[in-house]
């Protein structure tokens, strides 16, 4: 009896959260991508490899600043290539680690639900691979399904089991026969219970929550619900640009391109004295606006008074490069 004792202690207190110094890097790491400080994330990352090589956490975060980078810059295959490969090794330290039983079995089943959930996340958002992202869905919820049957407290695990059966009932018609011989069903209902779940609950995945239901609520036209929670990640962190982006798609969705335009002259004005890079993105997102409703002047004239403000940004100096040759 006391051997089993033993066991069962063994297994509820190896988990790496229950680490200060662990669960202090992952939450420096995560809030650093979310913020876009992609550097600053990859030296926290690193530094949770070097401490803890044999377990997949520094690796799956180092994964996910490749993927918020990718948000960033579309179609860049060398941010690709680099998701890919970190990607890959995080699933091996994973599943390297699972047949150790050094640490806790739910955890390491949880960051293979995730890793392979990031990876069909990964295919649809750059590639728009929609059957290679099921299949990947599929192997993710296979084991979120069995961290659930671990523990059913361990609500981090709530994003992906939420994710998965909202968007399995909800794939596109043209590859719904294809989740259908797959094997692949889902409840939208329950996917949202899940994915609140989360973000009222888990320890890591809030936001990550809020992201999933974002999407699942604009899948849904809910605009005003799915707009709440945008304008509440863009308050959270401020210096992630990408959220313009999507604000952007939530205007034109509705085909509100100059309401969308008004908008984002309001951001640039509540950046312009914090920063003004965030000020130059929101007059870029209001540029491209104007260009999709036909208002090339207007469009040109938003990219001049961008270009007035004195700051550098490489990337940034691209996309206003790229909006130029579109207006022109």
């Amino acid at each position: 009896m006391f051997g089993l004792v033993s066991v069962l202690l063994f297994f509820a207190g190896n988990a790496l959260y229950e680490n200060p110094a662990a669960d202090r890097l992952i939450r420096q790491s995560m809030q650093a991508s979310y913020n876009l400080q992609l550097a600053d994330a990859r030296a926290t990352a690193r530094t949770l490899q070097n401490q803890f090589p044999d377990h997949p956490a520094g690796y799956t975060l180092m994964a996910e600043t490749y993927w918020w980078e990718a948000q960033t810059d579309p179609g860049n295959e060398r941010i690709e290539d680099a998701y890919y490969r970190i990607q890959e090794q995080a699933v091996e330290k994973a599943e390297a680690a699972l047949k150790g039983g050094k640490y806790s079995k739910v955890e390491l089943t949880a960051h293979l639900a995730s890793l392979h959930g990031s990876h069909a996340r990964f295919q649809v958002t750059q590639k728009q691979a929609f059957f290679s992202a099921l299949k990947l869905g599929l192997k993710a919820h296979g084991y979120a399904e069995d961290a659930y049957k671990l523990d059913r407290n361990y609500y981090d695990i709530y994003v992906g089991l939420g994710a998965y059966n909202y968007f399995a009932a909800s794939v596109p018609s043209v590859i719904k026969p294809f989740a259908w011989l797959l094997g692949i069903r889902g409840d939208r209902a329950l996917g949202e219970q899940q994915l609140r779940t989360a973000i009222e609950k888990s320890r890591y995945a809030q936001t990550e929550g809020r992201i999933v239901y974002y999407t699942a609520l604009l899948e849904d036209e809910k605009y005003t619900d799915a707009f709440r929670i945008l304008e509440r990640l863009r308050s959270d962190y401020p210096d992630n640009f990408v959220f313009y982006i999507w604000v952007t798609d939530w205007f034109r969705r509705q085909r509100k391109n100059l309401e969308g335009a008004d908008y984002f002259e309001k951001v640039f004005q509540e950046q312009s004295k914090r920063s003004p890079v965030m000020a130059k993105y929101a007059l870029l997102e209001k540029a491209n606006l104007q260009l999709a409703h036909a208002r090339k002047a207007e469009a040109a004239q938003t990219l001049r008074r961008m270009k007035a403000i004195s700051t550098s940004d490489a990337l940034l100096a691209r996309k206003t490069q790229d909006l130029e040759r579109r207006i022109s």
